[in-house]
């Protein structure tokens, strides 16, 4: 009979070869990461489609919860009850993994981590640097959950954990960081993290665009790549202030709309994020709404004017409106993006300006171009 470590030897290879075999990853140093920690301890409960499982740690925990665990699932551990404090959570390791690729990551780099969440992360960069990373968490909850985490996995001579907020970076740390990855959704970048990076290094975050959080590469002369697709938690505090963000994305707005229909062909998934990061470029009212009384899975990129006039790209490729002028504004755009040849948002380049309003100095990205 096999023996308990023998079975979970056994569900992580089989957990990383399935993130091979789907793209998520598609190096063999990462995929030894995905296959070496052990992601079930750094999780001592999380929620899923509305249950709690919990997730004991003095014995192997049940089969159906490692199931979950050992998905592509995002593990949501913290929920306050309070929105101005950080939720947290381990991400989906769909977003994980093409996030660790991006970095390029090579033995003896140095990485900042900003938004440790269970700590998980962090111990997959140090597994494949095998050097020290540190990592910030601005929740008291989770920072002492990722510390605790990072214990059990005995990986604490390479990780450490700082309880702070994450705009003021890693403080009196010495700089020289070859990487700096943030793991929540934020509006911009703070000078500081520039100053701290190593000649070459960058920073890969998701920021805002379009009222979703797409992963971007930013450097230290303040130039800006799109690397993914993604959205992440919102960042609290300095980091997301509301004067920059203004309307908060996912308001669900009223009306009997309008269409115009056959816009474009049906699109794709990664065909509909790009032309949306497009209209955002093009746009700053673009942003993630939804329209009363449809599905929104059929689209949530929308042009936003008021609470009352907004225009919807959809997926079968027509374009809703509760306001003909915008409607048409936005079928503009949209062909403007076909008669382009429909770049890819990897396509794009922008670059980094001081945010008005801010009330503390923020990077935000601005100037696209192709």
């Amino acid at each position: 009979m096999a023996t308990a470590p023998d079975q979970m030897t056994r569900r992580l290879d089989r957990y990383a070869n399935a993130l091979r075999d789907q793209g998520t990853i598609t190096s063999n140093t990462v995929q030894e990461a995905f296959a070496t920690i052990e992601r079930h301890k750094c999780v001592t409960g999380f929620y899923y489609r509305g249950e709690h499982y919990d997730v004991p740690q003095d014995a192997t925990p049940g089969e159906d919860v490692l199931d979950i665990i050992y998905s592509d699932a995002s593990l949501m551990t913290i929920m306050p009850s309070d929105r101005s404090m950080p939720a947290s959570s381990s991400s989906a390791p769909t977003i994980m993994g093409p996030m660790i690729e991006a970095l390029d990551l090579t033995p003896g780099m140095r990485v900042l981590e900003i938004g440790a969440g269970t700590g998980y992360n962090a111990a997959l960069i140090a597994t494949i640097t095998g050097a020290e990373v540190v990592t910030i968490e601005a929740g008291s909850a989770a920072a002492a959950g990722a510390a605790a985490s990072i214990s059990r996995l005995g990986m604490g001579d390479l990780v450490r954990v700082v309880h702070t907020d994450g705009y003021d970076g890693p403080g009196t740390e010495p700089g020289g960081f070859d990487r700096i990855i943030v793991t929540v959704g934020i509006a911009g970048v703070p000078p500081a993290w520039l100053d701290q990076l190593a000649e070459g290094g960058f920073v890969l975050a998701p920021t805002a665009h379009g009222g979703m959080h797409p992963t971007m590469e930013l450097h230290h002369d303040r130039s800006v790549r799109p690397r993914l697709w993604s959205d992440f938690m919102t960042a609290v505090g300095p980091l997301r202030p509301a004067e920059v963000i203004g309307r908060e994305p996912g308001a669900t707005l009223p009306g009997t709309p309008g269409s115009i229909p056959n816009v474009l062909a049906p699109l794709e998934t990664d065909a509909y994020n790009d032309c949306w990061f497009h209209l955002a470029a093009h746009d700053p009212r673009t942003t993630r709404a939804y329209l009363e009384g449809t599905d929104p899975w059929g689209g949530m990129c929308a042009i936003v004017a008021d609470d009352t006039r907004a225009a919807w790209l959809r997926t079968n490729g027509s374009v809703m409106h509760t306001d003909p002028a915008l409607g048409a504004k936005l079928a503009h755009l949209v062909r403007g993006w076909d008669d382009a040849g429909r770049p890819p948002l990897t396509q794009w380049s922008g670059t980094l300006t001081q945010a008005e309003y801010a009330p503390r100095p923020l990077l935000i990205p601005s100037a696209w171009s192709i």
